[in-house]
């Protein structure tokens, strides 16, 4: 192997760590921020309002982003947005008012959302030959895995809290001492805790990319591409990009409940979605990676007609616990791939600042499809019944599917 190609592999390496250490923070978010506004008496609309906030500060950050690579270089994105992260984060800590919430949660948008895109802004620039879906295959792998293990953690935390203590302590100390602030009593213990084992994981999310922040591409050059113009370009893959997010944030949002609607405990319940999740961990890379030896736009059409089978069979087997698992770990598995194979095809298609207003446009169809795919689906239940939420899959996979087959031609 050349020295090219070993230095490419470390620096591929390098951030698909920083993405797995930042998505762990993110896991923990995702517990962290719903039960401490809940025990601050959020209504349940507030909170999901607040959590919206992070979620939109995505468009304003996809399409400011060739702006931003204008004023500095991607690597110093990259750290500037540590200083949204982190900062907030602990900010957090120090407020049980949910207009504080409203900004903090929107600045830590701001940092995770541009973190994340320019991450994949960066890997998508390298040219990894035929290992192109091999690689995004572990980048996406390294989100789903950071998820799950983010809840992980803050279960070790909740049940061995003296672990975690003397950290969260010192860090709490040097604060007060700095600058005269304390946290409100209504701040438990397990919310102070998972905020700073949060904010931790963010900060060392850069270590990674500061080891190669000489191997970033060079400034983008201006040509005046949007992101609709992109979108228009490559309809199919985007449109892909927002089946991935309808179905995987809904699944998130919904699975559980529809298990417990269909007569299974809240525990058996659970394990739906970390089937789903263990899928994406597990069988993302190996299916992406089939896209290196086929036409990836077949192999994407493929998996989302499984995907159709799926939902059509989850009324059926969501009854019996191992082929509802089984169902569940194949089908993350293949959403998982659909998610990797779009940035491979689209790191084909685009360079220079269409790369970065690409990434942007996919960070864009991505939350737009889990934003629509939970109202759907909330309202589907609750005009439908629990079998509402099959449908609403059904529906999008069947819109989508039927949408590809006027797009590509079988040659």
């Amino acid at each position: 192997m050349s020295s090219s190609a070993d230095a490419r592999n470390r620096v591929a390496g390098l951030i698909v760590s920083g993405n797995f250490l930042q998505s762990v923070s993110v896991g923990i978010n995702a517990v962290i921020f719903t039960t401490a506004l809940a025990s601050y008496g959020a209504s349940t609309a507030l909170i999901g309002f607040i959590l919206a906030i992070e979620y939109l500060s995505v468009f304003a950050i996809s399409l400011g982003l060739p702006r931003i690579l204008k004023a500095f270089s991607l690597s110093a994105g990259l750290e500037i947005s540590l200083l949204f992260r982190v900062p907030a984060l602990i900010a957090l800590c120090y407020t049980t008012d949910p207009s504080w919430w409203l900004v903090w949660v929107f600045l830590h948008g701001v940092g995770n959302f541009s973190y994340g895109i320019l991450l994949q802004t960066w890997i998508n620039g390298i040219d990894f030959g035929n290992k192109k879906g091999l690689v995004m295959g572990l980048f996406g792998t390294s989100i789903s895995l950071g998820l799950a293990t983010g809840p992980l953690i803050l279960g070790i935390a909740a049940y061995w809290p003296e672990a975690f203590s003397p950290a969260v302590a010192a860090i709490e100390l040097f604060l007060k001492q700095q600058l005269s602030i304390e946290i409100p009593a209504a701040v438990s213990e397990l919310t102070k805790t998972g905020l700073v084992l949060s904010a931790v994981f963010s900060a060392i999310s850069a270590i990674p990319t500061l080891l190669c922040r000489f191997h970033t591409p060079r400034p983008f050059l201006s040509n005046d591409v949007s992101v609709r113009q992109l979108i228009a370009l490559a309809p199919a893959v985007y449109f892909a990009v927002m089946l991935c997010g309808f179905t995987i944030l809904g699944l998130q949002s919904f699975i559980t409940l529809y298990g417990i609607k269909n007569g299974l405990d809240i525990a058996s319940a659970s394990y739906l979605m970390t089937a789903f999740m263990l899928g994406s961990i597990f069988l993302e890379t190996p299916i992406a990676s089939l896209s290196d030896r086929f036409d990836r736009r077949y192999v994407m059409i493929v998996l989302v007609l499984l995907g159709l089978v799926s939902a059509i069979y989850l009324p059926i087997v969501v009854y019996w616990r191992w082929p509802a698992w089984i169902l569940l770990f194949i089908w993350g598995g293949m959403m998982g791939a659909i998610f990797s194979i779009c940035l491979a095809i689209i790191s084909e298609r685009f360079e220079g600042e269409r790369i970065v207003v690409a990434n942007g446009a996919f960070a864009i169809m991505d939350n737009l499809g889990g934003l629509v795919g939970v109202l759907i689906m909330g309202i589907a239940m609750e005009y439908f019944g629990e079998d509402g939420f099959p449908y609403a899959l059904m529906l999008a996979s069947i819109g989508y599917f039927t949408f590809a087959l006027t797009r590509y031609r079988v040659q």
